[in-house]
């Protein structure tokens, strides 16, 4: 798959699994598309990349999504903690991204039920936070994983996108490429955002 650049502007790659190879600051290089998919009306699910090093960009969270609060309370912005998922996915079990659908599924249905944008909206992170600490068979098998649920969704007629950054300094060095192209592989775009 061909990388696609985007410009500084958050482009959201609709109904596709999407790869978004960030270079620098990797919060400002996705919370766009969260602020995008917010801006739209979408239902937006945010699951940062937060593993124990990176604990600070929770913490900035609310001050880089417009409307944070808001939305929160409003039920257009759900915001995920990592370390649970992250730790049951080091560990080989996927059951909590399978509740994470049905939960997903359910709150899709309600927003159809209230007749408010079915439209859905995912950032999330723990692929990436497993690569990051060089996990990369971890990595791939969560992306397998989102990537067939992905597809079931849209068998089902469900309008969802999902953006899974990862970083391109550690995926382009020489002995992780061959896991960047895995990974590259199971998404239906990558995206190279340009850095400004």
């Amino acid at each position: 798959m061909e990388p696609v650049n985007a410009s500084g502007s958050a482009k959201l790659p609709f109904h596709q699994h999407t790869m978004l190879l960030y270079s620098n600051d990797e919060g400002k290089a996705f919370t766009k598309y969260v602020n995008d998919g917010l801006s739209r009306g979408h239902l937006t699910v945010y699951v940062p990349i937060n593993t124990d090093n990176n604990a600070s960009h929770i913490s900035k969270m609310p001050s880089e999504i417009v409307n944070y609060e808001d939305d929160v309370n409003r039920g257009n912005l759900l915001t995920l903690d990592i370390r649970s998922f992250y730790n049951f996915a080091l560990a080989g079990d996927l059951q909590p991204l399978e509740e994470l659908k049905i939960m997903l599924e359910d709150a899709i249905k309600e927003r159809i039920a209230y007749e408010k944008n079915d439209e859905v909206i995912v950032v999330v992170g723990i692929a990436a936070g497993l690569a990051r600490n060089q996990k990369f068979d971890e990595s791939v098998n969560v992306e397998k994983w989102w990537q067939k649920t992905h597809s079931e969704w849209l068998q089902k007629g469900l309008k969802v996108t999902i953006i899974c950054p990862h970083s391109s300094a550690m995926l382009d060095k020489s002995q992780f490429v061959h896991y960047k192209q895995a990974i590259s592989s199971l998404h239906d775009i990558t995206l190279n955002p340009i850095s400004r």
